[in-house]
């Protein structure tokens, strides 16, 4: 909380070990709280963990989301704040399953979050594993991006989820892990991939054309951030540094 100067190891309460291997999370810093996956690889429950104080307190709530069975339970795999309505959650599954969470602050313990929730993803999104959610200029102009061979990796929505396009265009077959938004526009894409960073102009369904970036190295790239004010995008890699 002073910029580095001193750290402090927080437990939480009632938390006793589950979360994935690299566990996805979100932090709502208007409302001051973390949304993350209680699951377990082995055995998906379809769990969140809400950790209701960060920084320096040890509240948490556990809530099971059944709303992310698909003919099985789910873990959560992706989360993103929403930026535009408050207290709005995006989460998305290793099933291929996306719901929208409304009013997410105030679940209650170990309780089913469904009346929070509303389905948003589409019946022709693979079964596999949702990496990141992004928002756009608005609530309406959304992104799904799955991490899997032999599947459409690059859904996009213009309605808030009501239809959705596949947008893979030119992409080879290959596992896409997060996309940014370019500032400002719900067209041009910056997509993290295995084998680098790809961009394009014009999201165009199928005819989407995807360019390599060639000063950038051909090694898994897991995350991206837009630093808005001034345009420049970080890229986390797999190797390489």
């Amino acid at each position: 909380t002073n910029g580095g100067n001193s750290w402090t190891a927080v437990n939480l309460s009632g938390v006793n070990g589950p979360g994935l291997f690299i566990n996805p999370f979100d932090y709502d810093d208007a409302l001051n709280v973390m949304y993350c996956s209680y699951g377990v690889s082995s055995a998906p429950n379809n769990q969140i963990l809400r950790w209701d104080d960060p920084q320096t307190g040890n509240a948490s709530t556990i809530f099971t989301l059944s709303a992310l069975t698909r003919t099985s339970a789910s873990n959560p795999t992706a989360f993103i704040v929403s930026p535009y309505t408050a207290d709005r959650v995006y989460i998305g599954s290793s099933r291929g399953v996306l719901v929208r969470m409304d009013n997410a602050s105030t679940v209650s313990n170990n309780a089913q979050a469904n009346a929070n929730t509303t389905a948003i993803g589409s019946a022709s999104f693979p079964v596999g594993t949702i990496n990141c959610v992004q928002v756009g200029t608005n609530d309406n102009n959304l992104l799904a991006i799955f991490t899997n061979y032999g599947v459409s990796n690059v859904w996009s929505t213009t309605d808030g989820g009501t239809n959705w396009t596949a947008c893979d265009g030119n992409l080879p077959d290959m596992p896409v892990r997060w996309a940014v938004f370019e500032n400002g526009s719900n067209s041009k894409v910056v997509l993290a991939t295995e084998a680098g960073v790809y961009t394009t102009d014009l999201l165009n369904g199928a005819s989407t054309v995807w360019i390599p970036q060639p000063g950038f190295p051909t090694v898994r790239t897991d995350m991206l951030k837009l630093r808005a004010y001034d345009n420049v995008i970080a890229a986390a890699t797999h190797g390489r540094g």
